[in-house]
């Protein structure tokens, strides 16, 4: 081959080379000669050397070439969101101002007791980390195995997603697949919490099953497929080391001992999985393929980009068939059955579906719910993570206490960025819009906003001051974080960078970040104003023409030109997040915003007092106690709850 190349070098040479005669006493070739066969001794090495590397990065290089994992959901059909009102606020008419009396001033300049609050802290410092995803697209139709006909689907929600048997005859078809690659190890890391033990026997029976279908399909035929088991809680611990024995794998997943300790290292026990598991991967030449089994987010997040690049190198994809994660929120609550028959609600990690906390902490004002535990519909990030970032994908698990109201064909579109902390923190520094989300979150978040205030009063002259100005500090303690909060948003928002800003996500984020900030602030100061104008009226008006005042929302706004124009900015911002997102968590929080005017407006009537009881004649103190008794209240001991375990 080298001859045939040097030969098609020569002849395209020969043009260039002068022809000289051949003497016989010349046995030097001339200067051309020998440079252009020094020029093709280089250019025949360099492409023996590229077609060898060539050849040695078909054998050597990871074969872990697979698409970008997806979360596995199906459609729900639901009721669009009723529309918003379509308010427009106004100043009110000058008569309708508030009067600028002594009182009202000193009223609207109350200030906050803050003197005792937590400093604020930089924002850029994140979180609990936390993971990633993948759109598997339809499976062909298999033989010897039931295949879960919603597992095929782009995408399920809640309990419609998973069953535990369709979860593991999906898990069937990635091992068959790799099969017909080569040798397989699957490690089953099974989660040992108490939460887990009856679904835990339920996988057992269902894997006893998918075995042997896949006797009978001949995909465990001699030594191709290997399984282990490894259970993880606090600590990791290996039931089952590699082997074809199928049903010592079956019985070590059904005979998993609870984990007591309420902890789950999961990420620790991928990390120690790897390493264990080395020689079947380098000296056996087997694939790995890990898959976790969980119903909790995982406690040890420093462990997780440790957990990636292990499983990176070893070219290890990571299966997870685990929750729904907590709407940007870490904790979620899980019904424990307790042997007394009651039933308690225990904290368990579930979240987020993000890398941090990007919701504000805001309380909504009025009657309604406060929606402060929300699924969001997608995959814990910190799990979903690892297993996009492997090849492998996240498959959702939920109970059917736990019915998610948002599809993933819907909130697909809005998976955050599964990137790493220091790529989180460099997109967010880079982003003005981003940067003044998260500055509202974590002020919120150190200083938490108090809920509505008090809106229904009886005075009196002597008291109707006093208890005004008691309504006023929730107003004015909320009013000192949310100008801290705004003015990271500008003097007229960020309106340029969010038309720039490529997520919808974070555009989603914006409109109700901003926009519910908005809202409270005119909400604070119209109660603030309305509080003044009742201080205003004397105690004489109120012990002979009002007693009785009912603060109701109103949408005329009272207060001044630039809370009118905030009123409607926030009304604006509100309308479009829920017209843009339908669907999704960020439009149902900012309906619930929609549904009050900004605005207050005090109802007044008058009740006259009950006359005073008529006086008996002569002494009416009552008559003394024997021997001076007094009478103490007892204080009555409320039940203690039992011990509870944690899940």
């Amino acid at each position: 081959m080298l001859a045939l190349v040097g030969r098609l070098l020569d002849a395209l040479a020969e043009p260039w080379v002068e022809a000289e005669p051949v003497c016989a006493a010349e046995t030097t070739p001339n200067w051309r000669q020998a440079w252009w066969r020094g020029l093709q001794a280089a250019m025949v090495s360099g492409g023996v050397h590229a077609v060898a590397l060539a050849l040695l990065a078909q054998f050597m290089l990871p074969s872990m070439q697979h698409e970008v994992p997806v979360l596995h959901f199906a459609t729900v059909e639901r009721e669009p969101p009723p529309p918003p009102p379509e308010l427009n606020y106004v100043l009110a008419a000058p008569s309708e101002e508030s009067r600028p009396t002594l009182l009202s001033a000193l009223a609207l300049s109350t200030a906050p007791d803050v003197a005792n609050d937590a400093e604020i802290l930089s924002v850029m410092r994140p979180t609990e980390p936390i993971a990633a995803v993948r759109v598997v697209e339809p499976l062909d139709n298999l033989q010897g195995f039931e295949l879960d006909e919603r597992i095929m689907r782009a995408g399920t929600v809640g309990e419609e997603v998973v069953h535990v048997e369709g979860a593991v005859d999906r898990l069937t078809y990635e091992i068959m697949v790799r099969l017909e690659e080569g040798r397989v190890l699957v490690v089953w890391l099974m989660d040992a919490s108490l939460s887990l033990r009856a679904e835990r026997a339920e996988v057992a029976q269902r894997l006893e099953k998918v075995y042997r279908e896949l006797e009978e399909l001949g995909g465990t035929r001699g030594d191709d497929l290997h399984s282990a088991v490894v259970s993880f809680g606090q600590q990791y611990q290996q039931l089952v080391r590699p082997t074809g024995d199928h049903a010592s794998v079956v019985q070590a997943i059904r005979s998993v001992a609870d984990d007591e300790s309420g902890i789950e290292n999961v990420f620790s026990a991928v990390t120690a999985c790897v390493e264990a598991f080395k020689h079947q991967r380098v000296t056996e030449r087997r694939q790995l393929m890990f898959i976790i089994w969980t119903d909790e987010s995982g406690d040890d997040y420093a462990r997780l980009e440790e957990a990636v690049d292990a499983c990176r190198r070893g070219s290890i994809p990571v299966f997870v068939v685990g929750p729904s994660a907590m709407f940007s929120k870490e904790l979620g609550t899980m019904p424990y059955q307790h042997v007394d028959g009651k039933t308690y609600w225990l904290p368990v990690c579930r979240g987020p579906d993000s890398i941090r906390q990007e919701l504000i902490e805001l309380p909504y004002w009025f009657e309604g719910p406060q929606y402060d535990s929300l699924h969001s519909g997608l995959g814990p990030f910190a799990l979903t993570r690892l297993a996009a970032a492997t090849g492998g994908a996240y498959f959702i698990k939920d109970h059917a206490r736990d019915q998610v109201p948002f599809s993933l064909q819907t909130m697909r579109r809005y998976q955050p960025e599964y990137d790493s902390i220091p790529e989180y923190i460099h997109k967010v520094q880079k982003s003005p819009l981003r940067r003044a989300v998260l500055q509202a979150v974590e002020l919120t978040r150190q200083r938490k906003l108090r809920g509505t205030p008090r809106l229904e009063f009886a005075p009196t002259g002597e008291t109707y001051a006093r208890e005004l100005q008691e309504a006023q500090q929730t107003a004015a303690y909320n009013l000192f974080t949310l100008q801290q909060a705004l003015a990271a948003f500008g003097p007229k928002g960020l309106e340029a960078h969010r038309e720039r800003e490529p997520s919808p996500r974070w555009r989603a984020w914006y409109d109700l970040t901003y926009g519910r900030l908005l809202a409270m602030n005119v909400r604070c100061n119209e109660y603030n104003w309305a509080c003044a104008e009742m201080k205003g009226r004397g105690a004489d008006f109120v012990d002979k023409k009002s007693n009785r005042w009912k603060f109701v929302p109103d949408p005329t706004v009272h207060c001044g030109s630039q809370y009118v124009k905030q009123a409607n900015e926030a009304i604006r911002l509100l309308t479009r997040c829920v017209q843009e997102n339908p669907g999704t968590p960020w439009a149902l929080l900012a309906q619930r915003e929609l549904e009050h005017p900004l605005g207050f407006v005090v109802q007044e009537a008058y009740v006259a007092p009950p006359p005073p009881p008529k006086q008996r004649p002569g002494n009416n103190a009552p008559p003394p106690r024997p021997n001076n008794e007094v009478r103490t209240e007892q204080p009555r001991m409320l039940p203690k709850p039992p011990p509870l375990p944690k899940l």
